[in-house]
């Protein structure tokens, strides 16, 4: 989408959360979109690098009082709730020793997508205050993507189905950092099974690269495009310049996930 509206195409390790990622798997992704002709337009991004910003970006919203400190444990929400229920909003906790907590007010619930056309989120997560850094230390994604977005001049972000539901909070962190808000398009999410995306938490396998053409062909058929219609090529570069060219958001099935099979490293759409 980026590349049909000659805008840029962004790389950014999403690397944050030190407990779930591993380092050594970084040089992996980056060399696998290479020989899968997906070339990145500036410096890539590695979040690991910008805790400084992040924390910029949190005195921020604390100066606009958008943030409160809470002490509450996971097993003490449950018991209260089935979702966290501002128990510490107005408590007054300091933010330096505890979970810091955006204030969310709610007053955003629908948002016009760019794929799935207007949307209306029937959520707690529209109204939940959600966690932006943990007593750890560690920031959390919603504000460690904002600040990212905003610091690289995003304007369109292109995510998969499973963060729809967030998109309302997003769109309200933006607001109370006074920054315009990105459109947003969401497209199906791949999964083996249903509810089981491909993720190394379900121990995916990983592409493989001497695949690489017949992968590009597959995600071309997941986006809806009729790849009976490509003329016959087995350059990866020639089948992405003929797919920014073809391919169009009216294509996109209107699905939240889409099986996706694999066998002996090939991959094709199951269609349901």
């Amino acid at each position: 989408m980026a590349k049909r509206n000659n805008g840029q195409w962004l790389l950014r390790i999403e690397d944050i959360d030190l407990e779930r990622c591993d380092s050594t798997h970084a040089q992996s992704i980056l060399h696998s979109l290479e020989n899968h002709g997906l070339y990145w337009d500036t410096e890539v991004v590695y979040q690991t690098n910008r805790q400084d910003i992040y924390e910029q970006y949190l005195q921020r919203l604390n100066q606009s009082g958008f943030l409160y400190g809470c002490a509450c444990s996971r097993k003490q929400i449950k018991a209260r709730s089935e979702y966290y229920d501002q128990y510490c909003r107005y408590r007054q906790l300091p933010l330096t020793s505890h979970v810091v907590r955006f204030i969310n007010d709610g007053s955003i619930s629908a948002f016009a997508d760019e794929l799935a056309g207007e949307v209306s989120i029937d959520s707690h997560l529209c109204v939940e205050d959600p966690v932006l850094r943990r007593a750890d230390g560690t920031i959390a994604y919603h504000l460690a993507a904002i600040a990212d977005d905003i610091e690289q001049g995003v304007t369109q972000v292109v995510r998969g189905m499973d963060l729809l539901d967030v998109t309302p909070l997003h769109m309200q962190i933006y607001k109370s950092l006074s920054h315009s808000v990105p459109s947003y398009a969401h497209m199906p999410v791949a999964v083996h099974a249903l509810g089981k995306k491909f993720a190394k938490q379900s121990y995916s396998p990983a592409i493989d690269h001497a695949h690489a053409a017949e992968n590009l062909l597959t995600c071309l058929e997941f986006m809806g495009v009729a790849v009976n219609d490509l003329p016959d090529s087995n350059n990866v570069n020639e089948i992405i310049t003929w797919s920014i060219n073809e391919w169009q958001p009216a294509f996109m099935p209107m699905k939240s996930e889409i099986i996706v099979s694999e066998s002996n490293g090939l991959y094709s759409v199951v269609n349901s």
